[in-house]
């Protein structure tokens, strides 16, 4: 029986040492301006043909990359030349929020070489966020979501195990901390040379006919938690 305690004791201290040591982490919820070159796209990237096999060696053959989305996604990929080396897949979900970035939480537990992150893509049908889902935007706005999840992917990569917790649990409890990293990562994009695709993807959120009804119904969270087109469209203009 007093072993039992002891254990308990000894189990219940390493887990508040653990919380306390999450909670004194300095976690900035805005992202950096990079200071690595990228490569320089067009603002109209969908007339264009692309050689695949070109991408791939380009991005490394440790990117997944979703069926019928290869090129856009391998476009995304080029921007984040800092992640050749990192493990990401990108798959096709059947439900949660329309695109997500996740980690492998046990990978966090290895060196930063091993860790393996996946961009989760909601593919179900007939859903609220239908008009909106990878399937049904166009080619440009495809690209510029999916180099908005890359940077997510691009700030975790930065974090040790304590940090990566002390960002979890202040985007989950703080609204603000919510807001000032999802507005911080949509200038990612802006910033590795993708500035238009994430523009177009904002546009097409706003004020395509597809995404109006969806847009018009979630417009005060939309506009608080992501940037809108004109604020992205002045900031490209200053750069």
């Amino acid at each position: 029986m007093k072993l039992l305690i002891r254990l308990v004791l000894l189990l219940s201290s390493g887990l508040i040492f653990l919380a306390l040591a999450v909670v004194i982490q300095n976690v900035d919820p805005h992202q950096e301006i990079p200071t690595t070159e990228t490569y320089t796209f067009a603002d109209t990237l969908a007339y264009d043909q692309y050689d695949l096999d070109s991408l791939i060696a380009m991005i490394g053959d440790n990117k997944g990359l979703p069926p019928g989305f290869e090129v856009a996604a391998a476009i995304a990929y080029t921007a984040y030349p800092q992640l050749k080396d990192v493990n990401i897949d990108m798959v096709f979900t059947q439900g949660g929020a329309p695109m997500m970035a996740s980690l492998d939480i046990w990978s966090l537990f290895g060196s930063r070489n091993g860790r393996r992150y996946k961009i989760l893509l909601n593919d179900s049908k007939d859903t609220y966020f239908d008009p909106i889902l990878l399937r049904n935007l166009p080619f440009d706005a495809q690209v510029g979501i999916l180099a908005h999840e890359l940077g997510h992917v691009a700030y975790y990569h930065q974090l040790n195990l304590l940090e990566f917790g002390k960002w979890g649990f202040s985007y989950l409890q703080s609204d603000e901390y919510h807001a000032a990293h999802e507005r911080s990562t949509d200038l990612m994009p802006v910033y590795h040379g993708l500035g238009s695709q994430i523009y177009q993807y904002a546009y097409y959120v706003r004020h395509d006919p597809k995404g109006g009804e969806l847009y018009k119904g979630a417009k005060e969270f939309i506009d608080k938690y992501y940037m809108t087109d004109k604020e992205l469209w002045n900031v490209i203009k200053s750069e």
